[in-house]
């Protein structure tokens, strides 16, 4: 089988009302039922103190109705620099690591995931595999504030958490739909 290497985008930026909704959304994720995760066998290599992945769906979450505008907004700026016309969330959750917590490799549903770093201090950077030769690893770049977005398929991960300083993350899988017409200009 021959592969053929495609280049894809993915896409890292500051989201711009991470200051203004910090403290709140915090203290919105603290007061929400949890739960944790320690799952190390074959396949899993997963501890996560704190998360709400099995509401993922459940858009009523009071963390959720207060993030989701906010991120619906950044969402469809990146829908519009790939070439979409909309962005649908269908997951959400929330992740929070505690020193020596870590989320091993893995990928999601729907064409795009990502995260919003809502406390984090670089000190467990996602790490994508390169899949086209399966042994190179990318840490994105990221900060305090920052949006990565990716193709759901990358296998990636959360390294083990080596600081003191509590980690928060906003996970999502989303979809963009509708090309827009500027890009079917540029192909035809």
């Amino acid at each position: 089988m021959e592969k053929i290497k495609l280049e894809t985008a993915a896409l890292l930026d500051s989201f711009k009302n991470h200051l203004q909704v910090k403290d709140k959304l915090l203290s919105l994720i603290q007061d929400s039922k949890d739960e944790s995760i320690n799952q190390v066998d074959d396949y899993y290599n997963d501890s996560v103190s704190k998360l709400d992945w099995s509401k993922s769906k459940n858009f009523n979450r009071e963390w959720v109705k207060y993030i989701l505008p906010h991120l619906q907004e950044h969402f469809n700026k990146c829908a519009d620099v790939l070439g979409y016309q909309e962005s649908i969330i269908h997951r959400i959750w929330y992740q929070q690591y505690l020193k020596n917590d870590t989320h091993g490799w893995h990928v999601h549903g729907d064409n795009y995931t990502g995260v919003y770093y809502v406390e984090y201090n670089d000190t467990s950077k996602t790490e994508i595999v390169n899949q086209f030769d399966q042994t190179t690893k990318y840490s994105i770049n990221s900060k305090e504030g920052d949006i990565v977005i990716f193709p759901s398929f990358f296998i990636h991960r959360a390294p083990r958490l080596i600081s003191d300083k509590r980690k928060t993350i906003i996970s999502f899988n989303l979809e963009f739909h509708n090309i827009k017409q500027a890009v079917f200009d540029k192909i035809n």
